[in-house]
């Protein structure tokens, strides 16, 4: 069956633009248009020379345009030298080439790296705290690689002591995080960057990039290289759904990249997401920056519940089991996130948790929890009774339960952060007899889904942002927006 497209979506996907920054809001098909272009880009008649590269951001969202590309065009479109890579790929096969050419050196001279997702669960890494004074990093000493020091921002797994750090990377092994440490030197180094730019001239025939917004400065500025290069560039996105600056991304920068570089601009409008008239006239005003008043609602009445953080999540109403606690800042929170995870999986199939990640806090094999699918299930029936003691006495057989699975010591906290705890376990407890349950989760991993009806927590600045109207501008308008955008049929204030 032929593929439907409007005419926008085809006039984007077919444009001859060298250029071209296709604008989709929710719900247009950005995926849909992002792989017809693919397939125009991979079939335009050139069989020789460097081959198509689809990028985003996210391990899933790459997959799914992978799994779009494969469905519409067949296998053999994906086939070397083609492929759809993360950001994170592509840095890796960068600094990888500026080691085989030796224009850089790393320690213990290694042309190729093993490249962990982080530095958890490595040999004397540890949680490092924004109060601690600093953390070990990479750098350039003229092109040699070499370890140095910067200041501790935020949470985050490292190292501070010097010896274990540059015995990792004397190994040839490091996370994304030095990855993006070297190449954020060479980007803007005058010496470096003509071979990054060679280097993406002959490994790319054109570049599709998709939720550029997402990307941060050293992301664009690869973009920004390859396009200026006079390498095809399809740039898709949307500015009101840009919300990682908590990551580093700079959706500013996207602008300035079209602008200067005179990107075509191609909107695509019609959003086949919205199936009533309200839905589609509160998408309109908010994109308008017009002020809305959403209506109130009960959370047993919709299929997800989204706030801006998890916590409050856990006190909308027992019906709602959120997927996550929230951050795991040590390893009781570990703990509970490894208990929550098969719960979340028998009740909701596949979606991503923080399990595993608490795995490795742990020392745990992922695997051999998942080998013991009833070994918490003491935990869950003291938890049932619902006291404070009852929460108390279950964190207690959960720390047991998993120290004698091989975990790392998981010793008590401070009583306010342990009163703490045991108010989300009480909170879990509620929901163990609850046979219908629907999914909290925050609006940054509820981004790219959708619902039929969907409740939103809102707190008095967000409910007063609405009443006055969202600016593209603020993030937190913008999270608001995406918010609101998840559901077909009806969204409600819960």
């Amino acid at each position: 069956m032929p593929l439907r497209l409007t005419d926008e979506q085809k006039r984007a996907a077919a444009t001859s633009a060298d250029r071209a920054y296709i604008e989709a809001g929710p719900g247009c098909g950005k995926t849909t248009v992002a792989a017809e272009r693919y397939g125009v880009l991979r079939f335009d008649g050139c069989t020789q020379g460097p081959g198509l590269v689809a990028l985003s951001f996210a391990r899933s969202a790459r997959g799914e345009l992978e799994d779009r590309v494969r469905r519409r065009w067949g296998s053999h479109a994906l086939r070397w030298p083609h492929k759809v890579w993360t950001l994170d790929r592509l840095h890796c096969a960068i600094l990888m080439h500026l080691l085989r050419t030796s224009q850089l050196t790393w320690p213990g001279g290694h042309a190729e790296l093993t490249v962990h997702d982080s530095w958890r669960g490595q040999d004397d890494s540890r949680l490092l705290r924004p109060e601690r004074p600093y953390r070990r990093v990479v750098t350039l000493d003229g092109r040699q690689v070499v370890s140095d020091t910067r200041a501790i921002h935020e949470f985050g797994h490292g190292y501070t002591a010097k010896q274990p750090y540059e015995a990792m990377l004397a190994a040839g092994v490091c996370t994304h995080d030095e990855v993006r440490q070297i190449l954020e030197v060479v980007v803007w180094n005058n010496e470096l960057r003509p071979t990054v730019v060679e280097y993406l001239r002959t490994s790319m025939k054109a570049l599709i990039v998709d939720e550029v917004f997402d990307g941060d400065r050293l992301d664009l500025g690869i973009v920004h290289l390859a396009a200026a290069a006079g390498i095809p560039s399809t740039l898709i996105g949307d500015p009101w759904q840009a919300l990682y600056e908590f990551r580093g991304a700079r959706p500013e920068i996207v602008a300035k990249i079209v602008a200067g570089l005179s990107f075509e601009t191609l909107p695509v409008t019609q959003s086949f997401r919205f199936e009533t008239p309200a839905m589609q006239q509160l998408a309109r005003a908010l994109r308008a920056g017009e002020g809305v008043m959403v209506p109130a609602g009960a959370a047993t009445d919709v299929d997800a519940v989204l706030a801006s953080t998890w916590k409050p999540l856990w006190g909308v109403a027992d019906n709602v089991l959120p997927l996550a606690f929230g951050q795991i800042n040590n390893r009781t929170d570990a703990a509970m996130a490894v208990l929550l995870e098969p719960l979340v999986s028998s009740h909701f199939g596949h979606v991503p948790t923080r399990g595993p990640e608490a795995a490795l806090v742990l020392g745990l094999d992922p695997e051999i929890l998942r080998g013991h699918p009833g070994v918490f299930a003491p935990v869950l029936e003291r938890l049932q009774g619902g006291s404070p003691t009852d929460a108390t006495a279950a964190l207690a057989l959960l720390r047991t339960t998993l120290t004698d699975m091989g975990s790392r010591p998981i010793r008590r906290m401070k009583e306010s952060e342990e009163a703490d705890r045991i108010r989300l376990l009480r909170a879990l407890g509620c929901r163990l007899s609850k046979t219908h349950l629907v999914p909290g989760m925050t609006i940054h991993q509820a981004k790219g889904r959708e619902w039929a009806s969907v409740g939103v927590h809102l707190v008095r600045d967000e409910a007063h942002h609405l009443a006055a109207g969202l600016s593209q501008e603020r993030h937190s308008d913008r999270a608001l927006y995406v918010a609101l955008t998840r559901a077909k049929r009806s969204v409600h204030r819960v």
